[in-house]
C-alpha cells in the first residue's frame, strides 16, 4: 500500500507546470500521467491505475479554495518520509473529530494537507 493517497482530484495553480512537476515526483512520488485536457497542464498520480489526478497548471485558472488533501495511512510515517526528503512540514495537529493531520508546502507556496486515512 503505498504510503500516500489523493482524496480528490485537484487543480493546483503553479508558476512553472515542469518544474512544479519535478518538485511533486521527487518529493511526493507522483507521476506523470495520461496528458491533462490542457496543453499546458501536467496531470500527476500515484499510479497509472489511479482515478484521481492532481493537475499542476498557470495560476490565472480558477482552482479550489480548499487546500488539496492526500490521505495517509500513518501520518507520523509519512511526516517522517517527507522531512527527510526536504520537504518543509508543519507540526502533527488533530481536529476537533480527532484525526490527525499536518500541512506541507510545494515549491510555489501551495498548502497541501496530509491527513489520515479516513
Amino acid at each position: 500500500m503505498p504510503l500516500l493517497r489523493i482524496a480528490d482530484s485537484t487543480y493546483i495553480g503553479v508558476l512553472d507546470p515542469a518544474s512544479a512537476s519535478a518538485w511533486y515526483i521527487e518529493k511526493l512520488g507522483l507521476q506523470k500521467v495520461a496528458s491533462a485536457e490542457e496543453e499546458d497542464c501536467i496531470s500527476l498520480a500515484f499510479s497509472s491505475r489511479d482515478l484521481t489526478a492532481i493537475t499542476l497548471g498557470p495560476r490565472d485558472r480558477p482552482a479550489s479554495e480548499e487546500a488539496p488533501m492526500l490521505y495517509a495511512s500513518n501520518v507520523d510515517k509519512a511526516r517522517e518520509k517527507l522531512i527527510a526528503r526536504g520537504v518543509s512540514v508543519g507540526a502533527i495537529e488533530e481536529d476537533r473529530q480527532g484525526t490527525r493531520y499536518f500541512t506541507i508546502r510545494d515549491l510555489d507556496g501551495n498548502q497541501i494537507e496530509i491527513t489520515e486515512e479516513p
